[in-house]
């Protein structure tokens, strides 16, 4: 191939992905000051595979971004809380209501579909240049600095190079970025296989999501989520390890779950909206993995940054993208090189603020691979105000670091 055929783009920063991480990475760049391009291999609207739950964590950053009243804006289901319920059937419901007030915390299910169109439509309108259907093909080095990519527009004769000072991969659980520079591996220990179908008609929807350990699941739950005009988001998720080992089939499970004698009434005259189930595969924050490096740092699934308790990951996505590109612009206006020892401060700002709510998550994952134990803390919740008021706090995410990380936390938890 001609070399003076490959078009060349210069950037500051070139942001590969442009979901919640990517999307809200290149705001944050722009805002700051710094030329940025945004890429995406697909083209909006499209589904991403999701339980789609907006968290609470979500929304300092939508707020800053000025696109909270958008988001809610969009259709959706409310969640102001979380209903459990436990292999023998125990079942409590816990308000987002933090310890001491009397509101809960407003919550949402938002199909991604609408949210990340949301986002990346957001990105072109604060005049971010935008590729949509461009595929990236490889990761340019300067001997082990990243320097750029290389990639493909479909239906285009020619690849493209967007050269750049910071690439940021937020490509997904399956990130080009990550493989390219050894940061991607698959620990089955630490991934979760999930299923999603959206649902008509399901009985009982209130403003909870809803999240069932049954003996066929563990470890891991079937869940229901409530969406806009009585539709749900159906699915289930269990570790991968677990999966492999028992040769599992995971749209089969979701049906064996929606028979189940403790759903099957809220599913009679209920109708799936998706011919079959889709499956993905979730990357836990459980095991910490190094989202940095030489010219380059790692975002949202990419960086492997799922809840492990809940599944949740749009939250880490969006506060990933937003670290890194506070930290890349800090970098670069310093006139610093964005070496590897520098662009570690992105990873430890990120997980000082949201480590001790992931490693708390793990614990709570460990809980939920134990039957006996699942049924005691579940049946402890039920009949101890005191127990579903600290779960209450750990969910709204008022229960202090120091709190979480203290043996004392557990066993007060543990006795209510």
């Amino acid at each position: 191939m001609n070399e003076e055929a490959i078009v060349r783009h210069e950037f500051d920063v070139v942001v590969v992905g442009a979901g919640p991480a990517g999307s809200i990475a290149a705001t944050y760049c722009q805002r700051q000051g710094l030329t940025v391009a945004l890429l995406e291999a697909r083209t909006f609207p499209r589904d991403k595979i999701c339980g789609d739950g907006l968290a609470g964590r979500c929304q300092s950053v939508l707020k800053e971004l000025g696109l909270m009243e958008k988001v809610i804006a969009l259709p959706h289901g409310h969640c102001n809380g979380v209903i459990f319920s436990s292999p023998k059937g125990d079942q409590i419901q816990i308000d987002y209501t933090p310890p001491g007030h009397d509101h809960k915390i407003d919550g949402y299910v938002i199909r991604r579909k609408l949210l990340d169109n949301l986002l990346f439509e957001n990105a072109k309108a604060q005049g971010i240049p935008t590729r949509e259907k461009f595929k990236v093909t490889e990761v340019l080095f300067e001997g082990t600095k990243v320097v750029g990519v290389k990639g493909q527009e479909h239906g285009k004769e020619f690849p493209e190079e967007y050269r750049a000072k910071v690439v940021i991969g937020a490509d997904g659980w399956n990130s080009m970025v990550a493989k390219a520079t050894g940061r991607y591996f698959e620990d089955p220990k630490h991934w979760c296989t999930a299923v999603r179908q959206y649902w008509s008609g399901v009985e009982g929807l209130t403003p909870n999501i809803e999240l069932h350990f049954i003996d066929e699941i563990i470890p891991g739950y079937f869940w229901i989520f409530p969406l806009e005009d009585g539709t749900a988001n159906v699915g289930l998720g269990i570790l991968e390890e677990e999966r492999l080992k028992r040769n599992l089939d995971l749209r089969e499970m979701l049906q064996r779950a929606i028979n189940n004698p403790r759903f099957r009434d809220r599913f009679k005259n209920a109708k799936p909206m998706e011919p079959n189930a889709a499956q993905w595969p979730l990357p836990f924050a459980s095991k910490r993995r190094k989202m940095y490096g030489d010219g380059f740092v790692l975002a949202g699934d990419a960086a492997a940054l799922i809840d492990p308790f809940t599944g949740e990951g749009i939250g880490q996505a969006m506060h990933s993208g937003r670290h890194a590109a506070l930290t890349i612009a800090e970098i670069l206006k310093a006139g610093k090189e964005p070496t590897e020892e520098a662009l570690r401060v992105y990873d430890e700002r990120f997980w000082a603020q949201l480590g001790s709510e992931l490693m708390l998550s793990h614990k709570l994952q460990k809980i939920g691979k134990i039957k006996w134990l699942l049924n005691f803390v579940i049946g402890k919740a039920h009949r101890s105000q005191h127990v579903r008021e600290t779960i209450s706090g750990m969910l709204a995410g008022t229960v202090t670091r120091k709190a979480l990380t203290s043996p004392l936390f557990y066993l007060k938890l543990l006795l209510g």
